[in-house]
């Protein structure tokens, strides 16, 4: 098993189709070694049975690949459905996690580590802190850094009880549009307010730049915020920082609607390439929409856009980018759900993310 703390980059994934897609997908070993998965709780998202078992197949899967899935529901604080809250949900998964899944899974309990953001209730946190030690894992405090608060942040670890060796810091920005100085330097702070209190396992930097909406019908190239705030931290001096984002998801959760327009976000080297199709009804289409619907045809007309770019990375490069290409080709199946624009971007963004923390 790969030891808690040892990886390059931080992923945090929402509990949705499209990333479990991706997460199913993923089985190169340099990948799995070099990626910590994060995967949050969605309220919004699948019913609560159906992402617990999500979930769960997840986390068996990537412990068999060898890599513990960091696992934070604090998103489902105030939902009960979610065997009370927080706490409840993942203290349903470690009891699932605890008994086999089938007869060909091994008989040892499957743990994982404990998320908890450091502005939970001060019961939630001391819960946590009591599953972080029965795992035997350790734990994650994810801190949000609008302002640095000292004494918070000294209130969290104290109520927590698990030591910083055992911890791994994630500083969440959540959406970061654009790097300034004002920014640069809070974290900064923040980072030396934070070593005052022990060396911690592992501290990864979290954000995202992926707008909430995307307005463009062509394509359009944006900076990655996140990439260029981490390496200007890097190269200021600052040690051991790993680079952590929110996959191709805009950072903070919105309630779901329908879109009328079939979209991909796809990692590139320091920039998004954004690509959009409107669903559209035109007399071609509703010829060929008696064979596949308005959205298939759309997500293939914005795999066509992808692979005629000079961004586009191959089909050799992941399992999304196979299927971007067989799109365009014309080939593949399914390709009308929602899920299946995040579920090929993700896991050309995990491969991405892999290959930039081995380089």
């Amino acid at each position: 098993m790969i030891t808690p703390g040892e990886f390059r980059a931080l992923v945090a994934l929402r509990a949705k189709q499209g990333e479990f897609m991706a997460l199913e997908a993923l089985d190169d070993s340099a990948h799995v070694r070099n990626l910590q998965p994060l995967i949050e709780f969605d309220a919004a998202g699948k019913k609560p049975a159906d992402q617990l078992d999500a979930i769960e197949a997840a986390v068996r899967r990537l412990h068999k690949l060898g890599r513990h899935v960091m696992l934070d529901a604090s998103g489902v604080e105030h939902s009960t459905s979610f065997g009370g809250g927080p706490a409840g949900a993942l203290g349903e998964l470690a009891d699932r996690l605890s008994h086999p899944g089938d007869l060909f899974d091994e008989q040892d309990p499957i743990p994982f580590i404990p998320v908890v953001r450091h502005d939970a209730p001060g019961h939630l946190v001391a819960m946590v802190g009591r599953l972080c030690q029965e795992l035997g894992l350790g734990g994650a405090l994810r801190v949000r850094t609008m302002k640095v608060n000292r004494a918070h942040w000294e209130s969290a670890l104290r109520q927590l009880g698990v030591e910083t060796v055992d911890l791994d810091l994630i500083i969440d920005l959540q959406y970061l549009p654009e790097v300034t100085t004002q920014v640069t330097d809070r974290v900064a702070t923040a980072i030396g307010v934070l070593a005052e209190f022990g060396r911690f396992r592992s501290t990864s930097l979290l954000s995202g730049s992926i707008p909430p909406q995307l307005t463009h019908t062509s394509a359009r190239e944006q900076p990655r915020a996140e990439e260029r705030l981490w390496e200007s931290l890097v190269r200021d001096g600052v040690a051991r920082l790993r680079l952590a984002d929110y996959g191709v998801v805009h950072p903070l959760p919105r309630d779901p609607h329908p879109a009328k327009h079939v979209s991909l976000k796809y990692t590139c080297p320091d920039h998004w390439l954004y690509l959009r199709e409107r669903v559209s009804g035109s007399s071609e289409e509703t010829a060929r929409s008696r064979i596949e619907s308005p959205r298939s045809l759309a997500l293939r007309a914005v795999c066509r856009h992808l692979v005629e770019s000079d961004g586009f990375a191959g089909p050799d490069f992941s399992w999304g980018d196979r299927q971007i290409s067989e799109a365009a080709d014309g080939r593949g199946s399914g390709l009308g759900s929602p899920s299946r624009p995040v579920a090929f971007a993700t896991s050309h963004h995990l491969a991405y993310l892999a290959a930039r923390a081995a380089s």
